[in-house]
């Protein structure tokens, strides 16, 4: 039960999951609470076969909107604790502008107690528009970095220290204030999700992990290159194990079938999209996750597609030319996890396992 970024010789594979957008149902309709259901069933049943499958760890992506039955994430993750035993289990991420810090700080901490020192904390700033949406009010850019930064910090006080105080621009806590469930691990793994040079180099003055998803492959070795020498200069050792890069992956044996499983995740990511831009609503275009290809505008940025063997070269291709040694994927049925699983996994780990990791993270 190592930590995902332990074991940097290893090459690791995160799957992560958007509840909802998994759905294999050809019609359906979004706010039906029994569609709802099953979409979290599917996502129980599939942690326990994501931990069979040999899947380093599973994460949960937070979403609130319509066609992603993911607003609580933690809530997800408890029930996967309790179906699992061995496999890694994190939040990618946790939107930290829609949680109090104590009460982020408290979940976090008792998922690491239900999964026995299994849960790893991703945070971030999501999707502005969304949190706006469901906060009702919308910072200046420069006020919601600082109090994204701020929240973070008092977090990270809370998960490793006692008798936390502070005195910030967005956030007080006035009494001694020790949370009431203490994370196992010590200290908890925390990921950044981000791409920007200012949230790298906070997450290596921390220690923390980075996520990252869109970008080029230059633009990521950039930025791993950035974040682990600010690591350094902070007294962290840091490498491209602490670092993962998300794709998504449409996988299958013949053209029809991948064609098939790109059009039916491309439909499901499209509805999405649709509800979510109701009575005016945009998604940002920074966002990584819903970022589409300038290629294919009904294709989002991060996918991937085509048999075993392409597969395998692309995702070598970020290996190689990024340095990182995590990879978060996310398949959209069963089907693809599994072949991906039994037919990607097993030879990135045979071609990568001897690679010894340099201190800059790059493949030495």
């Amino acid at each position: 039960m190592s930590a995902i970024s332990d074991e940097p010789e290893k090459l690791k594979f995160i799957h992560t999951y958007a509840v909802g957008l998994h759905t294999q149902e050809p019609d359906y309709d979004v706010y039906d609470p029994r569609w709802q259901q099953r979409q979290i069933d599917n996502f129980v049943e599939f942690a326990g076969l994501a931990e069979e499958l040999g899947y380093d760890g599973l994460t949960v992506t937070e979403h609130h909107a319509p066609s992603m039955v993911c607003p609580s994430p933690n809530m997800l993750l408890a029930a996967a604790a309790v179906k699992t035993s061995s496999i890694r289990l994190g939040t990618a991420v946790t939107v930290v502008p829609l949680h109090r810090p104590i009460r982020a700080a408290e979940e976090a901490g008792t998922l690491d107690l239900l999964s026995n020192g299994r849960f790893e904390l991703g945070i971030g700033r999501g999707t502005p528009r969304e949190w706006a949406a469901q906060t009702g009010r919308d910072l200046p850019p420069d006020e919601g970095r600082r109090a994204w930064l701020e929240a973070a910090e008092l977090i990270w006080l809370l998960l490793t220290e006692r008798d936390v105080t502070y005195d910030g621009e967005f956030y007080s806590v006035d009494t001694p204030t020790t949370i009431a469930t203490r994370p196992l691990q010590e200290p908890l793994p925390v990921w950044v999700g981000g791409t920007s040079d200012e949230t790298m180099k906070m997450a290596a003055r921390y220690g923390w992990n980075v996520m990252r998803n869109s970008g080029s492959n230059d633009q990521h070795a950039a930025a791993v290159k950035t974040y682990i020498a600010e690591g350094i200069a902070h007294g962290h050792s840091l490498s491209g194990a602490n670092v993962m890069i998300e794709r998504f992956v449409a996988i299958g044996e013949t053209r029809a079938e991948i064609k098939e499983r790109l059009d039916r995740f491309a439909g499901a990511l499209g509805r999405f999209r649709g509800q979510y831009e109701k009575n005016g609503r945009k998604l940002s275009q920074t966002d990584g996750e819903v970022a589409m290809s300038k290629q294919d505008n009904a294709l989002p940025e991060l996918a991937i597609m085509g048999t075993p063997d392409e597969i395998i070269e692309n995702l070598q291709g970020i290996i190689d030319e990024t340095g990182t040694r995590r990879l978060l994927i996310e398949c959209f049925s069963d089907e693809e996890s599994r072949l991906f699983a039994q037919e990607v996994m097993p030879v990135l780990r045979e071609r990568n396992s001897a690679t010894t990791v340099a201190p800059t993270g790059v493949p030495a």
